[in-house]
């Protein structure tokens, strides 16, 4: 089974098994009138994925925090859509200091991390160096979550493979794409078991 935390070192999570994702943001918008603190959740809900997800903040294509009452002094429930897998997001209402804290327990995986990981693996396995490119770019660390993976030994063949993700931790199942199988030199569909 493959593991490590280097699947969170590239979006600049960092620390193995961090259970949740913290991150402080300064909502300048989130700063009211008469010295008391409110929240501008339209700003708060544009800022999510910069602080969700640094390193790729494209990838969070939309957040809904509802229509809570901006007085309202309690934490916000909130659901961003990651990869187009739905997280949960929990938003702080803005401390003395105007500072909103931003926290999700979720885990990322990154396409990259995972095709060195798969490289590596078929490397102890069969021998073969191989070249590995996986996508998408990035998955939440739920398990079920695939990666479709090419694998390119030195003489040029391809397989095509699927990375499926076992746990938060970044595990993953290894099988041979059937989907689209080569024979005699060309394309033949075949079932998948």
């Amino acid at each position: 089974m493959g593991r490590g935390p280097g699947l969170r070192r590239r979006l600049g999570l960092t620390g193995p098994g961090l259970p949740v994702l913290l991150a402080t943001v300064l909502a300048g918008a989130a700063c009211g009138g008469g010295g008391e603190a409110t929240l501008d959740i339209d700003a708060v809900e544009r800022q999510i994925p910069s602080v969700l997800l640094p390193g790729h903040p494209d990838l969070v294509t939309e957040v809904d925090c509802g229509s809570p009452d901006p007085q309202d002094l309690g934490p916000l429930s909130c659901t961003a859509l990651v990869a187009d897998t739905p997280v949960p997001v929990h938003v702080n209402r803005p401390g003395i200091d105007g500072r909103v804290r931003v926290r999700s327990p979720i885990e990322v995986v990154a396409g990259v991390d995972l095709a060195a990981r798969v490289a590596e693996r078929l490397r102890g396995d069969t021998g073969v160096d191989v070249q590995v490119v996986c996508s998408p770019s990035i998955r939440v660390a739920f398990p079920g979550e695939a990666f479709a993976c090419t694998a390119t030994d030195p003489d040029g063949r391809e397989i095509a493979l699927v990375a499926t993700l076992v746990d938060a931790a970044g595990g993953f199942r290894l099988d041979a794409d059937l989907k689209l199988a080569v024979v005699g030199g060309s394309a033949v569909e075949e079932s998948s078991p």
